[in-house]
């Protein structure tokens, strides 16, 4: 009778594996919590900041959500979302136009029509013919791009931040995006709040000490524990808690460590990320993340949606 009851009990095991991996969502559970269960467990993801995977792609564009999205299985591609002056959504890293545009002046200042007169460009000086897309072109292009969107709620006092949240929220779900998006948060104070507002969509939280996630759902939850600094001790905590990891490989140029990694000309740093319990890679160089993971990418990217 010993090898029956044995026999069951792995069963019962790898039964249990699979519904963690490919679980239904819980109710009350973000439309995505399942997904990224998976990911946690099967790969890795690439987030392209800025949805950038190459210097010639204007960032926070539909040519880079696209261009991103075809070349990356699975990929999330993180976008800058701010209010123009008539109250309506548009593509924007920086508070002007200045930088990345043919125009100039703070887009709050401005009104959709005119920040849409403007012409994007490159980081490469390549002038575009897109114009900054407004937020529901770029989550169209999202979908369209098989991609998860990202959405940036830039840190300003509380008031300004929660204004634009609430903003974003109303558009996700007006163009039912909720099941392809993460809300970006910055304080603990801002991710309860957002992840009150919008409980069926996921946040990134800062995960840098544990207290941080105080009052919030786990599964609701991608932990971000910083850039420049691995925490494989923090990553393991989290995993241990069902919260992805986040870790950014971005940043100023000449600094961040996508350019570290690469000075030797051996970017295999990347896998030592994963194997430490990296789930999310946040990059400027997502295409060389890729090249080292592509097989947990792949991976990943099977994971039901």
């Amino acid at each position: 009778m010993i090898r029956p009851i044995l026999a069951s009990v792995a069963l019962l095991s790898l039964t249990a594996c699979y519904v963690r991996l490919d679980r239904p969502a819980v109710p009350g559970d973000p439309i995505l919590a399942a997904y990224f269960d998976c990911v946690r467990e099967r790969g890795v993801a690439i987030s392209a900041h800025r949805a950038q995977s190459a210097d010639d792609q204007p960032e926070n564009s539909v040519a880079a959500i696209t261009a991103t999205g075809r070349a990356i299985p699975g990929a999330i591609v993180e976008i800058d979302a701010v209010l123009t002056r008539d109250g309506k959504l548009v593509l924007m890293h920086d508070d002007t136009l200045d930088r990345t545009t043919t125009g100039t002046g703070k887009v709050a200042d401005l009104t959709l029509a005119e920040v849409k007169a403007t012409r994007l460009t490159a980081p490469d000086g390549t002038l575009t013919d897109e114009a900054p897309p407004t937020l529901a072109e770029a989550l169209a292009a999202a979908d369209a791009a098989g991609t998860i969107a990202s959405i940036d709620l830039k840190p300003a006092d509380e008031t300004a931040t929660l204004v634009l949240a609430r903003a974003v929220v109303d558009e996700v779900r007006r163009v039912g995006a909720q099941g392809r998006v993460i809300l970006i948060t910055y304080s603990p104070e801002t991710a309860r709040a957002v992840a009150a507002l919008a409980p069926e969509m996921m946040i990134s939280a800062g995960a840098k000490s544990m207290g941080n996630l105080d009052g919030l759902n786990d599964a609701q939850i991608l932990g971000w524990t910083g850039a420049g600094s691995p925490d494989p001790a923090q990553w393991a905590a989290l995993k241990a808690r069902g919260v992805e990891a986040q870790f950014g490989t971005l940043g100023a140029a000449g600094r961040r460590l996508d350019d570290v990694y690469a000075a030797d000309g051996d970017v295999s740093e990347y896998r030592r990320l994963y194997e430490q319990g990296v789930t999310v890679i946040a990059t400027d160089a997502p295409l060389a993340v890729k090249g080292v993971l592509a097989a947990e990418v792949a991976a990943a990217a099977t994971c039901d949606r």
